[in-house]
């Protein structure tokens, strides 16, 4: 249990020391056109209703889309594909997991983050995925996003809502 917690903190220690080249190393791909989309959660249970809603806004399949919710355990129950946990990670940033290696190798055109809390592993994710265009709530660190929108974190419709304004003023569908 202890080692739980210098893992963190190495972890921790990588993402400061190499944030700003993390920053410059990912820099936007940019496409003119939304085709590949992959979203950050909190909950699994809210997985189902954020991917319908998305292949609807966005009009792509349901291939083009990948979620990724983060959590701290995992049951037997909930083991899936789309679950990632600390475990996934080793100790200085990095990637012990085959899933989030193939996560790291596609290029996605927007990135969505529904998280309600600004979480370490989901900043190393996202600094070192090859992302064109990242959205997420106002509260988080404004540093990794290209846009921010001020709104409650559990109400997705008028995120999504001002995500597609946003998106037509910039030309992206």
């Amino acid at each position: 249990m202890i080692f739980t917690g210098f893992k963190r903190k190495s972890n921790q220690i990588f993402f400061n020391r190499r944030l700003k080249d993390l920053l410059k190393k990912s820099t936007a791909i940019s496409s003119k056109e939304i085709k590949r989309v992959i979203v950050f959660l909190d909950t699994i249970s809210e997985k189902d209703k954020v991917k319908k809603e998305i292949l609807a806004l966005f009009n792509i399949a349901e291939k083009d889309l990948k979620m990724v919710v983060f959590q701290q355990k995992v049951s037997k129950e909930e083991s899936s594909e789309d679950i990632i946990t600390p475990k996934d990670f080793g100790w200085y940033g990095r990637i012990n997991s085959e899933k989030l290696k193939t996560i790291l190798t596609k290029k996605y055109d927007l990135l969505i983050n529904y998280s309600k809390v600004d979480n370490l592993y989901s900043n190393l994710l996202l600094l070192q995925c090859k992302i064109g265009f990242r959205a997420g709530f106002k509260h988080l660190d404004n540093r990794f996003y290209d846009l921010l929108i001020d709104c409650k974190s559990d109400d997705f419709k008028l995120f999504d809502k001002e995500l597609l304004k946003y998106l037509k003023i910039l030309k992206k569908i």
